[in-house]
C-alpha cells in the first residue's frame, strides 16, 4: 500500500512539474491590459482610457476612449479662435509587435475613430431686407481611419509604459469635424 501511495505521489509530482514547465510564464500568461493616458490628461485635460487584449504571436486588439473637458479648448472655442471642439473619441485598434521581445517592443497600429463634439459657424441671415450675421452652434460626429507607431515596455512583467504617435483623417463630415485625428500619448498601465 505504501509503495502504491509513493508511486502515485511521484507520478502526481512529475505531472505537476511538467505542467508548470509548459505553462506560459510572465507576460505570455497575462492577456489583458488597462492603461491611462497621462500626457493627454496633463496637457489637454482629456481623460484617456484604454483596454488591450493580447493574442498568441504578435497581434493584439483594443479600444481607447477619450473624453475632453479642457478649459483652454473651451476658451478658444468661445473666443472664436477655433470652430470645433472635440468632446469624445472611441478608437478601436489592431496592433502588430515589430520586435521579438515581449517585455520591450515597437509596434504598428491601425485604428478607427468614432468622434464628435461641438461646431460653431458664423452665418448670414436676412430679415425684412436687412442682413446680419449670427453665430450658430451645433454638434458634429464623424468617423476616421488612421495609423500609429509606438514603443512599449514593462516593469516587473505587469506595469506598462507606452508612447505612441499616430494620425488619421475624418471621412464623412469634414465641413464640421477636424480634418486630422491625432493619437499621441504617454500611457501608464497594468497587465493582468
Amino acid at each position: 500500500m505504501k509503495k502504491i501511495l509513493l508511486l502515485c505521489c511521484t507520478l502526481l509530482l512529475t505531472f505537476e512539474m511538467a505542467a508548470q514547465q509548459n505553462a506560459p510564464s510572465g507576460l505570455e500568461s497575462k492577456k489583458n491590459e488597462l492603461r491611462v493616458d497621462v500626457l493627454q490628461a496633463l496637457a489637454y485635460g482629456k481623460i484617456g482610457l484604454s483596454y488591450e487584449r493580447f493574442f498568441e504571436g504578435s497581434f493584439s486588439v483594443g479600444i481607447n476612449a477619450n473624453f475632453s473637458n479642457s478649459s483652454k479648448f473651451e476658451e478658444d472655442f468661445n473666443n472664436g479662435f477655433r470652430n470645433n471642439i472635440p468632446r469624445y473619441e472611441f478608437n478601436p485598434y489592431v496592433r502588430y509587435a515589430l520586435s521579438k521581445s515581449k517585455a520591450r517592443y515597437y509596434f504598428a497600429e491601425i485604428f478607427g475613430s468614432a468622434n464628435g463634439g461641438d461646431y460653431k459657424e458664423i452665418i448670414r441671415e436676412s430679415e425684412g431686407g436687412v442682413g446680419y450675421y449670427t453665430i450658430k452652434q451645433s454638434k458634429y460626429s464623424d468617423y476616421a481611419l488612421g495609423g500609429s507607431l509606438g514603443y512599449k515596455m514593462y516593469i516587473k512583467n505587469a506595469l506598462a509604459i507606452e508612447f505612441l504617435v499616430g494620425f488619421g483623417s475624418n471621412l464623412t463630415n469634414k465641413e464640421k469635424s477636424p480634418d486630422v485625428i491625432s493619437r499621441v500619448g504617454l500611457n501608464l498601465g497594468y497587465r493582468f
